[in-house]
């Protein structure tokens, strides 16, 4: 049309700035999922270490708890209403990380429920898929908090593999945990909260 202007070179290039900027600001973590999951893991993981030394005969109580939780959660969160926000390409990425993930996690369940590895094997494998979530996760959002956590699961499955003793295994686990989920959830719930109130009280950012 006569009327529409045609954009400047300066323009144009000031357009795409904002496009990568608005992505950017689209790959943030509240840290409440670190939170959650962390503190459910660190609980079962010391929990499972003391029936151990109290010679109970269930001692994978706490991580059935544990199991029958994370059911239930996994179903709310795949039947509650959804908004529609807008995705970017790295949104659907880290979703498949997530998917891969999980199915990751429900195949070395099954595996030490078909005595083909042993549980605290089997234990020292998800602390290598934690940290490997840790380092995509940490690297997309820029978070040294996760990528250190990552490291630090790395190594605890490498005790875990090296100790080969299922007490110590649980005590490893809550460790790593701890360092990998908890703290950077803390840290990343912080900045979160701190974002939004900058927001709220610049509404023009």
């Amino acid at each position: 049309m006569a009327n529409e202007k045609e954009l400047s070179g300066e323009q144009s290039l000031a357009i795409i700035h904002q496009m990568i900027n608005q992505a950017k600001s689209n790959i943030t973590d509240s840290g409440l999922s670190w939170l959650v999951w962390g503190i459910m893991l660190f609980l079962a993981s010391i929990s499972t270490y003391f029936l151990i030394n109290i010679g109970s005969v269930d001692l994978f109580m706490a991580w059935n708890i544990f199991g029958v939780v994370t059911i239930v959660l996994l179903t709310y969160d795949i039947l509650k209403p959804k908004k529609k926000p807008v995705r970017t390409y790295v949104d659907d990425l880290l979703r498949i990380v997530d998917l891969g993930f999980m199915i990751s996690i429900f195949l070395i369940i099954f595996s030490i429920n078909i005595d083909a590895v042993s549980p605290s094997a089997g234990f020292g494998f998800f602390l290598m898929i934690f940290a490997f979530l840790m380092l995509i996760k940490g690297s997309a959002i820029k978070s040294r908090a996760l990528i250190i956590g990552a490291i630090v699961n790395w190594a605890g499955a490498i005790a875990v593999f090296v100790i080969k003793n299922f007490q110590f295994t649980m005590l490893i686990m809550a460790v790593a945990v701890l360092i990998g989920y908890i703290i950077p959830g803390l840290l990343l719930r912080a900045q979160y909260k701190k974002n939004n109130h900058i927001l709220k009280t610049n509404p023009m950012l």
